[in-house]
């Protein structure tokens, strides 16, 4: 019972037994007044657990009982006043999930609220005792970590954070995944005021959640349609998901030495759809997981059909960035690698990484294990902010620079110099680079000037069903004449 309860329990308790010892002046005086006491002591105790109740309905989010934006900011005050009293550091990180609005519009709000309740209950596993951890929205948490005082340390606990709420939650007996943006802010670097620890917090993680030279990602996050999902999981299951093929040339001979595979829909009535027609919404749901392995075992697949005497042609699959530390995924691509032939290092995976901390919160351990098994890993849009800061932390064999700037490359100097930057810092980097979005004569020949490794556009060859590639690959050889 709190003090201000137990004071009002005392009081009432007084007045009960004054006011018996007026009414009753007989032999019942001993049982009047013990009667009056002990209701005053009971309604005193209702009072008191009213008043409990009150306080945490203030304080608390009432589906998940964490605390809520009124205690977060007592919280934040407390550990302020800590660390300026201590000369110490601390961490404050802003939670945004991925991936939960589409639990409420396929499962419902029921499931939303389980998976919401489950995700408090990950947090709190996560982090320390002496951490806060709160509900300030939705679909938005707020950490508060006391002992977390270094970027280093910032990022190893964002990845604990990442990976537990990554497992699968069951509901509806099915299985949802979500994954989260978080940013984060440490004391006193960034801010001395919670104004200043929650916005740049917030401002880092809204950044991570999209790259923001691709405005188009705000729509496409928005925008899922549940129906698409559920249709194209169906057209998998159908075998209408085919795949295509396009080239990427060794420039300095004009030889094909890989092949991108691209994902088409082949749709009963509307023939073949594109990517964006689906994979906006897909990539968004667990489908991607299974789209990923359809796509690289059919092209492995197919790659191995190929003649010897083509020599050794690789092959790219494009994933999710946030897909390249997936356990599930990873097993399942090793899987694929141990049932067939394809030599190491023919399978390229392609990513490409969207915010400043791009790479920073991988579970590199299961990176790891893809590099080991031979597997390549590329970036794409190499050239964008947020490619740039994947450079420092993923292991990268590639880089795929950006066919914005490739175009331009041959018509005028100010692309042509950011390809030529892009160039020469990859080479410093060792890593190969691949000029895409290839789509004139002009643009091969200043990127073959500039000393890029490979090219892909529809200047050297369009994508291409796994039959007419088979054809275009026995008659063009080579696919480029090389002056």
């Amino acid at each position: 019972m709190s003090a201000g309860a137990a004071g009002a329990a005392t009081t009432v308790a007084v007045l009960a037994g004054a006011a018996a010892v007026r009414w009753s002046n007989g032999r019942g005086l001993a049982i009047a007044l013990a009667a009056f006491t002990l209701t005053a002591v009971f309604f005193a105790l209702r009072l008191a657990s009213r008043a409990r109740a009150a306080e945490s309905l203030a304080l608390r989010d009432p589906l998940t009982g964490l605390p809520n934006r009124a205690l977060l900011d007592d919280r934040l005050d407390q550990a302020l006043q800590r660390a300026r009293r201590t000369a110490s550091s601390f961490a404050l990180m802003v939670i945004d999930l991925d991936g939960f609005k589409e639990v409420n519009d396929i499962r419902g709000h029921d499931a939303g609220d389980r998976v919401l309740q489950s995700i408090g209950r990950r947090l709190q596993s996560v982090v320390r005792a002496s951490d806060t951890v709160a509900r300030i929205g939705g679909d938005e948490f707020v950490v508060v970590s006391l002992e977390t005082g270094t970027e280093a340390e910032a990022t190893a606990l964002v990845g604990r954070i990442r990976h537990a709420l990554r497992r699968p939650y069951t509901v509806e007996g099915g299985t949802v995944e979500i994954d989260a943006s978080i940013g984060w802010s440490i004391f006193p670097d960034d801010g001395a005021s919670p104004e200043e620890l929650l916005g740049r917090a917030d401002e880092q993680m809204f950044v991570i959640k999209r790259d923001s030279s691709d405005d188009s990602a705000i729509t496409r996050r928005g925008s899922l349609d549940a129906g698409i999902v559920r249709e194209f999981e169906a057209a998998l299951k159908r075998k209408e998901v085919v795949v295509h093929y396009q080239p990427i040339l060794d420039v300095s001979s004009g030889a094909v030495v890989a092949v991108e595979a691209l994902v088409r829909r082949r749709h009963p009535t509307r023939g073949l759809l594109p990517p964006a027609e689906f994979l906006p919404h897909v990539e968004r749901t667990p489908l991607i997981r299974a789209l990923t392995l359809h796509v690289v075992a059919e092209a492995i697949a197919e790659t191995s059909r190929w003649p010897n005497e083509w020599g050794p042609i690789g092959v790219a699959v494009n994933i999710p960035y946030r897909s390249i530390d997936d356990a599930a995924l990873t097993n399942g691509i090793l899987d694929i690698l141990e049932s067939t032939s394809i030599r190491p290092g023919l399978l390229t995976l392609e990513i490409a990484p969207s915010g400043p901390g791009a790479g920073l919160e991988l579970d590199h351990e299961i990176v790891e294990s893809l590099i080991r098994a031979g597997v390549r890993l590329s970036l794409d849009d190499f050239g964008r902010a947020s490619s740039l800061a994947a450079l420092r932390s993923v292991p990268l064999a590639e880089v795929k620079i950006d066919g914005g700037f490739v175009r331009g490359a041959g018509r005028n100097e100010v692309d042509g110099a950011i390809v030529r930057s892009l160039v020469t810092l990859a080479r410093e980097l060792e890593v190969e680079t691949v000029a895409k979005g290839l789509e004139t004569r002009d643009a091969w020949d200043a990127v073959a000037r500039m000393g890029c490794d490979r090219a892909q556009g529809f200047y050297l060859q369009r994508p291409l069903p796994p039959a007419e590639l088979t054809d275009w690959l026995a008659h063009s050889w080579p696919a480029v004449a090389v002056e």
